[in-house]
């Protein structure tokens, strides 16, 4: 194959997170015009294949050539529409010419646009759907006119991250044949992940097969255009014994045995109700209490962190663990420095240290299916957003707990490069990770200081001072702000570090220079851990601090193990940008004089690690999320008393212990009280 016919390739590539290989030995060269799919079980690694495409995730080793090598783009369709609810589906698709002109600022020829853009429709059939608004189309036209607008900026790579896995079968089937007659007439370079073998075989000119723990990428062809042949092949493939069978296609009897399975349909069900819900729907919280004997390590198998082992083994305080009190806890993380303390607790041993095996931490895209494992009893020790864990406790009932802050400051307002001015964003469309997160309470504190409003569900305007604010997952921002969807975000670090290094955004203000020294994530655990193994919470706490400790100790080397360990995704370049050099005292000059800093006199770095939890935050963050516009019922916060929650929510005692154990408030430059500094 010749190198102009190569969209496309990935050449011995690997991917590690920790200690496991969730890509081995990839090797895959996608020709101009090929429709590949792409399947395999839940874990086996088909996001982080997508992910590499998208040049959103760098590899462990090997080598991945991108159209943007040679001046050519890559287009990503998520599970979701995301289509701008104000704008109509022709003016949705207009978007994709809008960000592709003049750098994304803007079109010089309007009219031909609409020409263009009326021509794209026609071409894929949903010429009908021009005029009508996202609340008027079904979910497999919305799903067609997302596919478009992606199509429109003409990129050389398409990549479809399970369009159609929301859509009913009938819908479904429709929305196939539609997606294969446009493949047809456009013969774009196209890349689809789906859990449906049937849908697998029937697009796919090729079907690569992954399975979690094998090596490559195993490549199967129709033989001579025979797709019920193909997908025969398929199911033989993955129904070859009992013990090969995949998630998504074991019997009913099966899922019902496997109760971490029954989890994580949960988890996915939660994920396709829509990135507008996500956090803001209530939990359930039937499932959360598990017996005593659920938490005894004896009860559970599973590998150990670094540096574990049967020994006796001092916890911070120097009591020690007999093997018999040594207890597996499975940690839940999203891909963001926030999670740093719990990763580098169990990386280095700290958990191992104090009688707790921790198997290799759990990634989560999302904050829904994070939330809903730790419910279900998938995972035990999280960290979630602060107001989040407020909204679970005291709406939806669950009782959590914070034993720790994870980290202080660590977010930013990601914008595009054009936009020097929060004013600038009037008009246009903004993202942030959860409605019940500090991001959108800061960024909402931001809107209001500069005269503008944030709306939910209706057109912004530039005349009324509005700005739109959508929901997304942390992990599909830097892809949205490419794709224009979003002029800007405000998430946990490195995704704004991404935006840098990608030369994709610019960060207009950083969290804890509007916030001093704000708690985002917070430790979290479920109740039943604290009532019926206080001790075991106790050295869960000392251990997340530890980590804490260690990290402001050596941040060089905490980023070479966020990244080397596998544990998070994003370039090097990135980790290091957020935790070395923009920690305390390095390299803000040149955002004071960008004016992403407006207190240089608070010497606030990127993102900081104390774990004493004040007091005085907690209570002025209830009476700051009463100013907050919310998509959800938000009664809840009127019914609560902002002076009690501290103590209601937080192990203050746990908290406290765990940090005299590692050298008390002053090893943190930390003190007993303290007055938010709130200055926009």
């Amino acid at each position: 194959m010749s190198e102009t016919a190569t969209t496309a390739a990935l050449t011995g590539v690997t991917v590690r997170r920790g200690n496991s290989e969730v890509l081995r030995g990839i090797d895959l060269t996608l020709p101009a015009g090929e429709l590949l799919t792409i399947v395999g079980p839940s874990g086996a690694g088909k996001s982080t294949l997508l992910s590499l495409l998208s040049g959103l995730l760098a590899p462990t080793s090997g080598t991945v050539r991108r159209p943007e090598d040679t001046g050519g783009s890559t287009r990503v369709v998520f599970q979701q529409p995301h289509l701008l609810p104000w704008r109509t589906a022709a003016e949705n698709v207009r978007l994709g010419l809008e960000y592709r002109a003049n750098g994304g600022r803007g079109l010089r020829h309007a009219h031909d646009a609409d020409g263009r853009v009326a021509e794209l429709l026609r071409a894929l059939g949903i010429g009908d759907l021009a005029d009508r608004y996202p609340d008027e189309l079904s979910g497999g036209q919305a799903q067609r006119v997302s596919i478009a607008r992606a199509v429109a900026a003409d990129p050389q790579l398409l990549l479809l991250d399970e369009p159609f896995s929301a859509l009913d079968p009938v819908t479904r089937a429709e929305a196939q044949r539609w997606l294969r007659g446009v493949h047809e007439r456009l013969r774009l370079t196209t890349v689809l992940v789906t859990h449906d073998l049937s849908e697998a075989a029937r697009l796919g000119d090729r079907v690569g097969v992954l399975r979690a723990g094998h090596p490559g990428l195993q490549l199967l062809d129709a033989p001579d255009g025979d797709h019920a042949r193909l997908e025969h092949e398929l199911l033989t493939h993955f129904t070859a014994s009992p013990n090969d069978a995949t998630p998504e296609h074991t019997s009913p009897a099966q899922r019902a045995a496997e109760p971490s399975r029954a989890a994580r349909s949960r988890r996915e069900f939660l994920a396709v109700a829509g990135a507008s819900a996500l956090v803001a729907l209530p939990v359930i919280a039937s499932g959360l209490v598990r017996p005593p004997a659920a938490l005894a390590g004896s009860a559970r198998a599973g590998s150990s962190g670094a540096g574990s082992s049967a020994a006796q083994h001092p916890d911070a305080s120097g009591a020690t663990t007999s093997p018999a009190e040594r207890t597996t806890l499975r940690i839940g993380y999203l891909p963001i420095t926030d999670a740093a303390p719990l990763l580098l607790a169990h990386d280095s041993g700290a958990f191992a240290e104090r009688g707790i095996d921790t198997p290799t931490p759990t990634l989560f895209r999302g904050w829904a299916p994070l939330v809903e494992a730790l419910q279900a009893g998938s995972v035990d020790v999280v960290h979630l957003l602060m107001p989040l864990a407020m909204q679970l406790r005291y709406e939806a009932k669950v009782p959590v707990k914070v034993l720790a802050w994870n980290h202080v400051n660590g977010s930013a307002v990601t914008v595009r490069p054009d936009i020097t001015d929060i004013r600038q964003l009037a008009g246009t469309t903004f993202a942030v990770p959860g409605w019940y997160s500090v991001h959108n309470v800061v960024f909402q504190q931001l809107l209001r200081d500069a005269g503008l409003t944030g709306v939910i569900n209706q057109e912004p305007s530039v005349e009324a001072g509005t700005v739109q604010l959508v929901v997304l997952a942390p992990a599909d921002m830097p892809v949205a702000l490419g794709n224009a969807s979003v002029s800007g975000y405000i998430v946990a670090e490195p995704f704004c570090a991404v935006a840098e290094v990608q030369g994709t955004g610019r960060i207009l203000r950083f969290t804890g220079d509007v916030w001093r020294e704000h708690a985002c994530c917070v430790t979290v655990v479920r109740e039943d851990l604290l009532t019926e193994r206080p001790e075991l919470a106790q050295r869960v706490a000392d251990a997340v601090v530890a980590a804490q400790l260690s990290i402001l100790d050596d941040r060089a080397h905490a980023a070479e193990r966020l990244s080397a360990g596998g544990y998070l995704p994003q370039a090097p370049a990135a980790i290091e940008k957020v935790l070395v050099e923009h920690g305390h005292g390095n390299g803000r000059g040149d955002y004071d004089e960008s004016g992403a800093v407006h207190h240089p006199e608070w010497q606030q770095p990127r993102i900081g690690f104390q774990p004493y939890a004040y007091p005085s935050y907690t209570e002025r963050l209830v009476e700051e999320m009463r100013l907050t516009t919310f998509d959800a019922d938000t009664a809840w916060l009127s019914k609560i008393d902002a002076k009690k929650v501290h103590e209601d929510l937080v192990s203050t005692q746990v908290n406290l212990r765990a940090i005299e154990a590692a050298g008390g408030l002053a090893a943190f430059g930390a003190t007993k009280t303290r007055s938010e500094q709130v200055q926009p």
